[in-house]
């Protein structure tokens, strides 16, 4: 499974698996949206040691 980045304004950062694709002033991309994400990674400090999974697949909508 590939995950994508996402910073909030409010400096929070997430991994998840749905996309937007982006283009600005001659650069391309894609950044992690929460629409439709199914897993979503909330990074807390170290990545390597600090990272909380959702699994949003039985969640009430």
């Amino acid at each position: 499974m590939k995950l994508y980045y996402h910073k909030t304004d409010g400096g929070a950062e997430y991994l998840m698996d749905t996309f937007l694709e982006w283009e600005h002033n001659g650069k391309k991309g894609k950044e992690g949206i929460f629409e439709g994400a199914r897993y979503i990674v909330r990074i807390d400090g170290d990545i390597t040691k600090d990272a909380e999974l959702t699994d949003r697949e039985n969640e009430e909508e």
